[in-house]
């Protein structure tokens, strides 16, 4: 059993908020996130390695491990925390700037994605994984209310970034995860989630970009909001009619498989 605490104060290190660091190092909920995003025999991506605990409960059930961490303060910590291991690849890169294309390249096979993901850059990474074919899986921790809009199917939290997950992802909220696990302590709870692709499905640009048009502002029917987008009022309206949609309905009142359905029928 690794002491990760006494490691980062041999190490002298400091967290760093601008990075998004709240680590987790109690050993069972680290297996029990592993064993969710299913680590068994898998190749996994990991963002942000931090000290390595979560890295570790990874690599104890996994083929292959690719963790990726920009602060390079870490890597000496992360040298020791995972020295056991064989299966651990380190990447001193930020992924984001990488692309998904790169990443796929460096990964170099099918993985899925487990990660305490920085809160900052949550709906980024989530939105550049879903848009790998090579990804199948991102299970990962984020703020409580964002896991609660990711899953939501109608109501208030349902909005452009559930409809952009559930066009391509099964959602899950595994479980609830108190800020009191993490440290330091952040100001809100997380929510560990798990999105599956559905086979075949793959986020793409024109996609992502329909579903942010049509809540442009959540308040207005989704013909005011193509028609602002620069969209023909007659073929919006027609469009709607064929998915079986009212003239004067908003975004969040078709759900995903209507506005999925919407966005085949402007591209047939």
């Amino acid at each position: 059993m690794i002491d990760y605490e006494s490691i980062l104060i041999k190490h002298k290190f400091k967290y760093k908020k601008a990075f998004g660091q709240n680590f987790i190092f109690d050993d069972a909920l680290l297996d029990e996130i592993a064993a969710a995003g299913g680590a068994d025999g898998a190749t996994v991506v990991e963002i942000g390695a931090g000290a390595g605990s979560l890295s570790a409960a990874i690599a104890r059930r996994a083929k292959q491990l690719c963790a990726f961490e920009i602060d390079e303060s870490l890597f000496p910590i992360l040298e020791e925390t995972l020295g056991e291991f064989d299966n651990v690849r380190l990447f001193s890169n930020n992924v984001l700037e990488l692309g998904i294309e790169t990443v796929d390249m460096l990964v170099g096979e099918p993985y899925i994605v487990i990660a305490n993901l920085p809160y900052y850059i949550t709906t980024p990474l989530i939105s550049m994984f879903l848009r790998s074919a090579e990804c199948g899986s991102i299970t990962c921790l984020v703020q409580k209310e964002v896991a609660e809009r990711i899953c939501a199917t109608s109501g208030g939290d349902y909005g452009a970034l559930s409809a952009c997950v559930q066009t391509v992802a099964v959602p899950k909220l595994v479980r609830i995860v108190k800020s009191w696990d993490f440290n330091p302590m952040p100001e809100v709870d997380s929510a560990l989630i798990r999105l599956d692709r559905i086979p075949g499905a793959v986020l793409t640009d024109e996609l992502d970009g329909f579903i942010k048009k049509c809540f442009l502002q959540k308040r207005k029917t989704l013909v005011n909001n193509l028609v602002a987008s620069g969209m023909d009022k007659q073929s919006v309206q027609d469009a709607l009619a064929s998915v079986g949609a009212a003239s004067n309905a908003r975004a969040e009142e078709l759900g995903t498989e209507k506005l999925t359905a919407l966005f085949a029928a402007f591209n047939k």
